[in-house]
């Protein structure tokens, strides 16, 4: 079966344990959205873009995207570096000869190439406490801590993650290029992208556009909303707005076999490891995944009120966008479980083609979320077969099960996993009132119901 005909049969699967995952952790607002080779096979809402108006989210709510900013920002870098304006082995004081300083020799050695890989030992984000005060720094006190000395180990001796590091990356962008960050920016990447709702930082003009971000949910309380924060210049680390969809655009470009942005030579060079560490790998600006099968290129993003993550499978062309309007937003929890998902169905193919004597069954009268005093169960139709998951699990693949349609509504439970009832039947029948219930020998009757928020 051709794999993104698969991947949209796995849909509603993917919709209903999102949706499911919202309503359970109580998660203000989600935007998801996939695509794959050539298309957007999948885009939702799920929730609400203010909880205090019961505003539902919509495609239109922008999402402060943090450290995304960076991927931005590093291919910025690499189309300047296409362009022959500067070189990554460049070192940072050759654009800004303010970066010196007596109490810090190590700066001497950092180059583009270690700002880009989180590789020059440098301070996370500087001393101004803007993570928590909200009063993110100016350029003049960018320049006093790095007077006062900023490293805190020697270039390539390990990854350490710096905002700091990207902010710098921003001033390299504007002395290259003779330009305004945000207009390089707009005009480098996001125009020829047409990327329409995404912005550089929030001001008075754009504000309203954004999702509302929330703090914490804690026992007993109301979350409580963010006020937004502006990034000032710190952009280049984390303060763009987008949205799903343009997300998308933005690693359409990053996928080989076009010329958008830059040839596939830079994209292959930014998307290798540069930088291994015990359990994160770096390339140059995406940070790297490896699961057992697939290499994920992406990155994810934490602002106040905002959690975000998205990445690219590059062989399948496959991209997976999570958006959350929280702080504990779970959002690599389901990007991860989504590209889980994709990757155990197309794992399983041979079991879900259907066979030339087979016609192709019709369960849409059974499929959806079952309740019982044993917890919940999903089951979708993917293909010819009826397919089981738990939609509170963080990871959906643990426990699905592909089941062996017997006749009606009677199946056969798979020989995996041990321990839920291999062999047996289970049956769906129509309660007194119509709705659908299912049964096992093991957990008894469940019934279906519809999440409302």
């Amino acid at each position: 079966m051709h794999r993104k005909k698969l991947f949209k049969q796995t849909i509603h699967l993917i919709d209903n344990w999102l949706d499911f995952q919202t309503y359970m952790k109580e998660i203000p607002g989600v935007a998801v959205g996939i695509f794959v080779e050539d298309e957007i096979i999948f885009k939702k809402e799920y929730g609400y873009a203010n909880l205090e108006k019961k505003e539902k989210l919509n495609e239109s709510h922008l999402f402060r995207i943090a450290s995304h900013s960076k991927l931005f920002t590093a291919t910025a870098i690499m189309k300047l570096y296409h362009e022959e304006k500067l070189s990554i082995d460049d070192k940072v004081s050759k654009f800004l000869p303010w970066f010196a300083s007596e109490k810090d020799e190590n700066l001497e050695h950092i180059r583009i190439r270690h700002l880009l890989t989180h590789s020059s030992g440098m301070t996370r984000d500087g001393t101004t406490g803007h993570w928590y005060n909200h009063k993110f720094p100016s350029i003049e006190e960018i320049k006093s801590q790095v007077e006062q000395g900023i490293s805190f180990f020697q270039t390539s001796e390990v990854l350490k993650y710096s905002n700091f590091g990207y902010t710098l990356l921003g001033q390299v962008i504007e002395a290259a290029s003779g330009e305004n960050y945000a207009d390089y920016i707009r005009k480098e990447i996001l125009n020829p992208l047409d990327m329409q709702n995404t912005i550089i930082d929030i001001n008075d003009t754009n504000r309203s556009r954004h999702a509302t971000g929330y703090k914490i949910k804690y026992p007993n309380q109301e979350r409580e909303p963010f006020e937004h924060v502006p990034a000032k210049i710190m952009d280049s680390a984390t303060g763009l707005s987008s949205t799903v969809e343009d997300l998308i655009k933005f690693y359409r470009a990053h996928i080989f076999g076009n010329n958008t942005l830059f040839p596939d030579y830079i994209k292959r060079e930014m998307q290798r490891v540069q930088f291994k560490a015990e359990k994160t790998n770096w390339g140059l600006g995406f940070s790297i995944t490896e699961l057992p099968g697939i290499k994920i290129v992406g990155h994810g993003g934490g602002y106040p009120g905002f959690i975000t993550r998205s990445g690219l499978i590059q062989d399948k062309k496959t991209i997976v966008i999570v958006l959350t309007n929280a702080v504990d937003g779970p959002a690599l929890t389901l990007n991860m479980g989504i590209f889980k998902i994709l990757t155990h169905i197309e794992k399983e193919k041979e079991k879900l083609k259907l066979k030339p004597e087979e016609k192709m069954p019709d369960f849409n009268d059974i499929i959806g979320i079952y309740k019982s005093d044993w917890g919940t169960s999903l089951f979708s139709q993917i293909g010819p077969k009826l397919v089981l998951t738990a939609p509170g699990a963080d990871d959906p693949t643990e426990i699905l099960q592909i089941f062996k349609h017997e006749k009606g509504y009677r199946f056969i439970a798979p020989k995996e996993p041990p321990f839920a009832s291999p062999g047996q039947p289970i049956e769906f029948i129509d309660s007194p009132d119509g709705e659908k219930i299912f049964i096992d020998s093991h957990k008894g009757q469940a019934r279906r119901y519809k999440i409302d928020y």
